[in-house]
């Protein structure tokens, strides 16, 4: 539930006016950057075999969205956007495949730790 509402407030952010102003220079590009990587790295913690299936899918939903911020009055695309978007795919890939898997680590956890006391 949690990777389908990253993925709406991706698109919804992504279309709106934007919060930062022309001065703001390249800033928004750290912004594309690591809310990619959170949403690559959140989706990869569930999708565990051929995660470059989801990478792929990621980073053509992130083009995806660049091209439609062509059809809003507010938004352009944005060639950098797009490689920005695309690097931080590449970066929660990475760190989702050398951090071991949450859910399956906190599952693991759970099982070892005594029952509680009644």
């Amino acid at each position: 539930m949690a990777g389908w509402l990253g993925i709406a407030i991706t698109l919804v952010v992504s279309l709106m006016p934007p919060a930062l102003g022309d001065d703001s220079g390249h800033a928004d590009k750290l912004v594309h950057l690591f809310g990619y990587a959170l949403l690559m790295f959140w989706w990869a913690q569930l999708v565990t075999r051929q995660r470059w299936k989801l990478a792929v899918a990621v980073v053509l939903f992130g083009i995806a969205i660049e091209g439609l911020q062509g059809l809003t009055p507010d938004r352009q695309p944005d060639l950098l956007d797009a490689l920005a978007n695309s690097s931080g795919v590449l970066l929660g890939w990475l760190v989702a495949r050398f951090l071991p898997n949450l859910p399956q680590h906190l599952a693991a956890r759970r099982a070892v730790l005594p029952a509680p006391h009644r």
